[in-house]
């Protein structure tokens, strides 16, 4: 599945083949659980320290947007999901009895938790890292504002600076996923670490159109506008089509209509 078309559904076959992998493998923290046990066992493993990586990435982005530096923030995240992890890994341990560390009756101490982190820390950053580098690896570097773009001299947003020369033109679209921003442009389209929000600020309310909370859209390049029944669609010149949310749809409409495509 591509992270990039779905990255919650990326995570979740991600985190199956990991399932899987370990349950196939057995390893020791498993070993003696039969095989429906083994399975969820692996999956409270694997899909808690997930979701915790992500939520942790989600806040950590709010805070940490100006430093730019998405290796960083990630491998943040994976430590700070691996140290809340901590204490319901041992607690898991206790539950499913496979450890033969520590019995029922026993307490957990903070040195168990601190061993545990210590334990979970370097797995957990790595393979979050590492799922979120299939996006990474195509995020555009900042380019400073002295490079050379298409629109130098014209008033333009300034998330418009990270993306690649070759890509910047006029705004078409913008697409929040997650903590990340697809910018669509005349000349195609780039993924930056950006906040939807701030890039509508930056686009200013006269330019474009807000469709959706996760969409905004020059209505200028708008090609078609679709229904069926209660869901309309936004198809842009660049074949992208964009979804318009239910509360928006008269004004869109009423908009789009008395602006059509030249």
């Amino acid at each position: 599945m591509d992270p990039r078309r779905s990255w919650l559904g990326f995570l979740g076959s991600a985190g199956l083949g990991l399932n899987m992998l370990f349950v196939v493998l057995d390893p020791e923290p498993s070993r003696g659980l039969n095989s429906a046990a083994r399975v969820a066992f692996w999956a409270l493993h694997i899909y808690i320290p997930l979701a915790l990586a992500q939520c942790c990435q989600l806040l950590l982005a709010q805070n940490w947007l100006k430093f730019r530096n998405v290796w960083v923030l990630t491998g943040a995240a994976g430590i700070a999901a691996s140290a809340i992890f901590a204490p319901f890994a041992l607690i898991l341990d206790l539950t499913f009895a496979a450890t033969g560390e520590l019995s029922q009756n026993e307490r957990i101490s903070l040195a168990e938790v601190a061993d545990e982190w210590f334990n979970l820390a370097p797995p957990v950053m790595l393979v979050w890292v590492g799922l979120n580098a299939a996006r990474f690896l195509r995020l555009p570097d900042v380019v400073p504002p002295s490079s050379p773009s298409p629109l130098d001299g014209l008033a333009k947003p300034q998330f418009l600076q990270r993306i690649p020369p070759g890509r910047r033109g006029e705004v078409v679209a913008i697409s929040a996923e997650l903590h990340y921003l697809r910018v669509y442009t005349t000349e195609g389209d780039a993924l930056i670490l950006q906040g939807f929000g701030e890039a509508v600020a930056q686009l200013g309310p006269e330019k474009g159109l807000q469709i959706h909370r996760s969409h905004w859209i020059d209505p200028s390049f708008v090609q078609e506008l679709t229904r069926d029944g209660s869901k309309m669609e936004v198809c842009l010149v660049n074949g992208v089509v964009l979804p318009v949310a239910r509360s928006r749809q008269v004004a869109v409409a009423s908009i789009l209509e008395g602006n059509p495509n030249p």
